[in-house]
């Protein structure tokens, strides 16, 4: 077993969009601006406008490449720093071509879980090296609902 593992994962996923992909967004939302407007429900329509706003940034936005390192201390991604104890268990999703992700759940329950994509690191190995420090979940078998609607919706 290796001492610890070392890998580059992209801050988040990048999706290439087409132009149909542009087209049928602005109908939608167009047609939910119309809705909210219609309905006089004008939080909702500032809520599409920002919804509108982040994901013209985040297109235009490259993802940074952060070094994670697994070892025996904990997970260091990028600059921030995760001890074990933190974490309640793990769980290695892997679904090739597209789906090669580590879920970290955290031990506290308001706290979101850590989704690190492994790329082409062997999901093997860092299921292994963990199961020495953590509880692997096994009722886990597929992405949460939230990474399953940004790889379908491209956002």
């Amino acid at each position: 077993m290796p001492n610890k593992i070392e890998l580059e994962v992209p801050e988040f996923t990048k999706y290439e969009r087409s132009l149909l992909w542009y087209v049928i967004a602005i109908i939608i939302g167009v047609a939910l601006l119309i809705y909210s407007i219609i309905t006089s429900n004008f939080l909702f329509a500032v809520i599409l406008v920002l919804i509108t706003v982040i994901i013209i940034i985040m297109s235009f936005n490259q993802p940074r490449m952060l070094k994670t390192v697994i070892d025996p201390t904990g997970i260091r991604i990028g600059g921030k720093k995760y001890e074990y104890s933190k974490f309640k268990s793990f769980s290695v999703i892997y679904q090739p071509p597209e789906i090669n992700t580590l879920y970290l759940e955290f031990n506290m329950p308001l706290r979101d879980r850590i989704s690190i994509q492994l790329g082409d690191t062997d999901p093997n190995e860092v299921r292994e090296y963990l199961l020495n420090y953590l509880e692997e979940d096994l009722e886990r078998d597929d992405e949460s609902l939230s990474d399953i609607t940004s790889r379908i919706a491209k956002f």
